[in-house]
């Protein structure tokens, strides 16, 4: 009964939503005009993670993120395919309004890059290592949940948040339009941990769902890669090396660029 009425009540009120925060609706583009956003994760105020944990040397996770998701764009656009980055400078953009710059160039892939960082409380934190990528989903573990509080922790330096202001009708659209792209998303997800585990020195963590801030608002297949951890020595050094960060690069782009493929495939429109 709830779902019928939600369906008319989206009828109903669909003229009256165009350009307001309700979700768009999202047709594929054609195969010549294919969009990925990168995002960076944190910025300016906000470092992200520090790591490693016990080492003299000291790396931020904003600065990673940005060198990678310059690397990523770069690799994209070498496989012919449109890109827009949320920042391209160390500067903070709201968590927010980082899926709406997606949704304003109509994008087909939103890509967010992060580091993971250890519990301090682990046994041993300094030994957690590998790779894992998330899609937009209610935590199903103890460490999705630990993900996403550190990840979502970044709105404490936003001074004007964006989003939603807890409208029921907002929030009702959000999940609906979200869930539209929960199969793809998975999906994407997969391609990029299948690609990294065959360059990457850690562990595959696997693909796993969370509610990151970052990806609500993005409304097409939306992924948030942890490259790795930080905290760990071994996997810091990997991810600091800019030889290794255009291998992580090069293996997301061709990740995408795969999903995008077969998603075309599955929908019968021919690729480039």
């Amino acid at each position: 009964m709830i779902a019928a009425v939600l369906l008319a009540f989206q009828v109903a009120a669909a003229p009256a939503m165009q350009g307001s925060d309700a979700a768009p609706v999202r047709l594929p583009s054609s195969s010549a005009h294919r969009t990925v956003v990168v995002d960076a994760g944190h910025g300016g105020p906000d470092n992200g993670m520090t790591g490693p944990i016990g080492a003299r040397w000291k790396i931020y996770e904003k600065n990673i993120t940005l060198q990678v998701a310059k690397k990523l764009a770069t690799a994209l656009r070498q496989r012919g395919l449109r890109v827009v980055m949320t920042r391209t400078t160390d500067t903070l953009i709201a968590l927010s309004d980082r899926g709406r710059i997606a949704n304003d160039h109509h994008a087909d892939l939103f890509v967010s890059i992060h580091v993971n960082a250890a519990n301090p409380a682990w046994k041993d934190p300094g030994a957690a290592r590998g790779f894992e990528t998330y899609f937009l989903a209610e935590a199903k573990t103890e460490d999705a949940k630990r993900v996403e509080q550190m990840e979502n922790a970044s709105v404490r330096f936003e001074t004007d948040v964006s989003a939603s202001k807890g409208d029921p009708l907002n929030f009702i659209m959000n999940d609906m339009a979200q869930n539209e792209h929960l199969r793809e998303s998975s999906e994407l997800a997969d391609f990029i941990q299948q690609h990294l585990g065959a360059i990457e020195p850690g562990p595959s963590r696997g693909v796993k769902q969370a509610g990151f801030r970052v990806l609500v608002t993005a409304y097409m297949p939306a992924v948030l890669v942890e490259i790795g951890f930080g905290t760990n020595p071994a996997d810091a050094r990997f991810i600091t090396n800019p030889a290794r960060q255009k291998e992580i690069a090069g293996s997301i782009a061709d990740a995408t660029v795969e999903y995008l493929d077969h998603y075309q495939r599955r929908l019968g429109v021919s690729t480039p």
